[in-house]
């Protein structure tokens, strides 16, 4: 029985020992106190924080370790008030560290209890928050010493609670806006902001809020009082949620109209002519700079038209200089009125002046057509009635003056400010030469095409007389893949830039007309071509297209061009396939349907090109000799993934079908395109996937 007793003993000795060393563990003062307010319990922090251990603690009072009678009277009433209350309670007290004298604060929890005597004891359980303390400290007096240098600087504070959409203004905000922080005070400041301000300061703010992009502007403000200021606005963005997006933005903003008014008489000095208030020479420049790389931005071509009065001079030998400035003035105030806002006038010096538009079109030739639509208001507007006065005359005086102008054109590609002054000055000078009262321009895009055009059309000239053009055979496969037919692509062995493709010189051919001896060779060509296959069994089943060109059929003796070359070929007629684009229906359609006939009971056939792409229309089918429709490469491209393709392809198909014709698909790149084609009964197959055109002994290889 005792030995039982005593095991039981030892194991509650054992729990107490663990309990005691779970709580001294504990790196946070835990104690217990009686009514005295002396300790009954101490563990290990509370006793190295008053320098000695928790059995010396047993019984003694707080100011025993720290001295202070004060601080332990304030310690017993305060546990005596919350053991009388018998409610536990949290308190915020402080107490000294023994060992080095510091001052702790903490944040303790303090339960009231009654012992197995029935007497009232209190346990405490602290957190000690002396860093935390610090810290708040420490925030508010930085918060005190901002509100300090911001009223000592006169920046006005404001900041945005995304998340709440609560914006607080301290009292220097409201000093220079005129408008009281309130709810509505954000959206009050925003309909101050100055019209033609209103949407750069909203898209600068969105800027900051979806993009964190720097937000650091100046703006026009109209107070409440109508006084318009000016305001320079800083922010950022301080806080961000989990995901990375803003939740806190801080600002400052400062009055700084002062300072904008001193900076527009430095530029008004610096920039400005002094007479008409234009931009000056320097100002203009900067302009042009500005014009150039908005153009390379908004691939927009724009124009610079340079004016120059015509017989200036003699009005300041009539009348006297005061009438020639007053005459300055008034060409100033007509030429700003029939510019739109983004155009510059400025003037150059004398009697020259130089307008900056920007923004006319993407093409060269429409802006070209715009700048010298401007150009005629222009000189209408300066031709009119100007009313000055002479220096030794008191009345007014009529007078009339015409101006020149030279327009230059200038795109994305243009790269010099002067530049574009010297060659709007050399179109001044022919507008001179014209007899003035006129203009001229000049278009440096329109120049530089012009002379490699002139080039090129010289090059193609010589490349002709010097058969210097080859022809190319891509490959056409029926459904098995058997090689049926090819189509011949003209190609220029040019002697610097190598093998030129069709897309580089045939527009200029059409548009000089050289496309109609490089046709009849073209055809030629392709004969004797066919008449070496006929002459070989392997290749006797092919069939052989070239292109005609509108051009061609248009012309008088086109029928009879073509029935001389192919009888000299001494051909089979049948193998010899014509391929006509929609173009040439353009003109006449009755006319070419009668030339077309005569070549189809001559014994040819024609194929209509790109199909889907013009004028197609079921007319041309019905009265046009055609026995092939080629399915444009731009359907055949994007058919696995655009359905609009994809039904117009099937369509063409079977529209071919039901008019008997042969369907030839252009453009085929993948296993793919050919599968779903053979599946939409299409007839010949050409395109990347098969080959690429192919040079005679290239093609010769592939039989």
């Amino acid at each position: 029985m005792e030995d039982t007793l005593q095991l039981e003993l030892e194991a509650e000795r054992e729990k107490n020992k663990l309990l005691l060393d779970i709580i001294n563990a504990i790196p946070e003062p835990i104690l217990a106190k009686d009514w005295d307010g002396n300790f009954i319990f101490a563990n290990n922090h509370v006793a190295q924080l008053y320098g000695t251990t928790p059995d010396k603690m047993i019984g003694k009072e707080d100011s025993y370790f720290t001295g202070n009678k004060q601080q332990g009277q304030f310690f017993k009433e305060n546990v005596q008030a919350i053991m009388r209350s018998f409610e536990p309670k949290m308190v915020y007290e402080e107490s000294t560290d023994k060992n080095t004298g510091e001052v702790r604060h903490y944040h303790s929890l303090k339960v009231p209890f009654k012992n197995s005597k029935d007497e009232p004891n209190i346990v405490v359980i602290a957190k000690d928050i002396t860093e935390i303390t610090k810290l708040k400290n420490l925030a508010e007096f930085n918060a005190k010493r901002l509100k300090y240098v911001l009223e000592v600087s006169g920046e006005g504070m404001w900041d945005w609670d995304i998340r709440t959409n609560v914006v607080f203004q301290n009292k220097r905000w409201e000093e220079i806006t005129g408008v009281k922080h309130s709810e509505k005070s954000f959206e009050e400041f925003q309909d101050c902001l100055v019209e033609e301000d209103r949407a750069y300061v909203s898209e600068s703010l969105r800027a900051l809020v979806e993009e964190n992009a720097p937000y650091d502007i100046e703006f026009r403000f109209k107070r409440p009082d109508n006084k318009i200021i000016w305001i320079w606005d800083r922010g950022q963005v301080v806080e961000f949620d989990a995901d990375g997006k803003p939740t806190l933005l801080v600002g400052i903003m400062q009055d700084i109209t002062e300072q904008k008014l001193n900076q527009f008489k430095v530029e008004s000095m610096a920039f400005y002519d002094s007479l008409t208030k234009l931009p000056n020479r320097a100002l203009l420049n900067d302009r042009l700079h500005l014009a150039i790389e908005h153009s390379k931005r908004s691939k927009q071509c724009g124009a610079v038209l340079f004016l120059d009065l015509d017989h200036f001079k003699t009005i300041n030998d009539s009348y006297g200089h005061k009438a020639g400035d007053e005459l300055l003035v008034i060409v100033a105030e007509r030429l700003k009125a029939l510019m739109r806002e983004d155009d510059t006038v400025a003037r150059f010096g004398g009697d020259e002046f130089v307008v900056v538009l920007n923004e006319l079109d993407p093409d060269p030739l429409k802006s070209a057509v715009k700048a010298e639509s401007i150009a005629h208001d222009v000189r209408a507007s300066i031709s009119n009635k100007i009313k000055v006065k002479p220096n030794d005359i008191s009345s007014e005086i009529d007078y009339f003056i015409t101006a020149s102008i030279g327009i230059t054109i200038f795109g994305p590609d243009i790269e010099s400010a002067s530049e574009l002054l010297q060659l709007a000055d050399l179109a001044l000078y022919q507008a001179k030469r014209n007899g003035r009262d006129d203009y001229a321009t000049f278009d440096p895009v329109m120049q530089q095409k012009f002379d490699y055009t002139t080039r090129l059309e010289k090059e193609m000239r010589n490349a002709l007389k010097q058969f210097n053009f080859a022809l190319y055979y891509q490959p056409q496969y029926d459904f098995k893949q058997n090689l049926v037919s090819a189509e011949a692509l003209i190609r220029w062995n040019h002697p610097e830039l190598g093998l030129v493709g069709p897309s580089d010189f045939i527009t200029l051919a059409e548009e000089s007309n050289l496309i109609l001896p490089m046709g009849n060779w073209v055809l030629a060509e392709a004969c004797q071509q066919l008449k070496e296959w006929q002459s070989q069994p392997k290749y006797q089943h092919l069939t052989l297209s070239i292109n005609i060109s509108a051009k061609q059929i248009w012309q008088k003796d086109f029928v009879e061009d073509v029935k001389k070359i192919v009888v000299d070929s001494a051909i089979d007629l049948s193998k010899l396939k014509l391929e006509i684009t929609e173009s040439v229906l353009l003109d006449n359609i009755d006319e070419v349907a009668q030339k077309l006939n005569a070549l189809v009971e001559f014994g040819l056939s024609f194929s209509l090109d790109d199909f889907g792409t013009g004028y197609s229309s079921l007319g041309y089918l019905k009265s046009l000799p055609i026995e092939e429709l080629k399915i444009d490469q731009s359907f055949i491209r994007d058919v696995l993934d655009d359905e609009a393709d994809l039904i117009m392809v099937k369509s063409i198909i079977d529209l071919g079908k039901n008019f008997d014709l042969t369907v030839v698909a252009e453009g085929i790149e993948s296993e793919q395109h050919f599968n779903l084609l053979k599946e939409f009964g299409c007839d010949v197959y050409q395109g990347l996937y098969f080959s690429r055109p192919l040079a005679i002994s290239e093609f010769d290889s592939l039989m």
